[in-house]
């Protein structure tokens, strides 16, 4: 995976800062681009779904991911709603008050993207790693709460230049939702 236009990184020790180093860099990123594989296994783990499409996102805008496979949809997020459109409908829901995995991997990349993960804190326990050439953060849930939605959130990022790679969703229900980010372009700020 080339990071065309990428930030150069210095090398990370701790996960402070990790997260101090993701906040500077992401603060210099304007949109950033690429592709996506996202695969679902269900309950049975012979039952997978697997969707591509590209996402991108816009700094003090929006993250936006279009489907292509296996059909046509987009998912919009800002700072205040999650907006769904397929060919039949588009529907818009507001962030706060959504309690389920997509409405949480949606406040969870917004915070990625706009290099605040560490605000997670405040709600969520984070435990970072590095791992050779990437940093893992694992996130969980502070309280076990029955309307949580997600047992934890794993995320890859390369060390390289702090790219979100990989983020795999456990749910509750006992669904895992993969998502492999590539082909990422950067534009920096000027």
């Amino acid at each position: 995976m080339a990071l065309t236009g990428s930030l150069p990184v210095r090398a990370q020790g701790s996960g402070e800062q990790f997260y101090k180093e993701l906040a500077r860099t992401s603060s210099e990123i304007e949109t950033l681009s690429g592709s996506f594989t996202q695969t679902k296994e269900f309950r049975s783990p012979d039952v997978k779904v697997v969707s591509k499409g590209t996402f991108r996102y816009a700094r003090n805008r929006e993250i936006r991911f279009d489907y292509t496979v296996p059909y046509e949809m987009s998912i919009v997020v800002d700072d205040l709603t999650v907006k769904i459109t397929t060919r039949e409908k588009t529907n818009t829901y507001p962030l706060k008050d959504q309690r389920n995995a997509m409405a949480e991997m949606a406040r969870i990349m917004n915070y990625c993207m706009k290099g605040l993960l560490h605000e997670l804190k405040a709600g969520y326990d984070l435990t970072y790693t590095g791992d050779g050439a990437y940093h893992r953060v694992l996130v969980k849930n502070q309280k076990d709460d029955p309307g949580n939605a997600f047992d934890r959130i794993d995320l890859k990022f390369a060390r390289e230049h702090l790219a979100l790679e990989e983020m795999v969703i456990s749910e509750k229900s006992g669904y895992i939702t993969t998502y492999i980010f590539g082909n990422l372009a950067v534009n920096v700020v000027r």
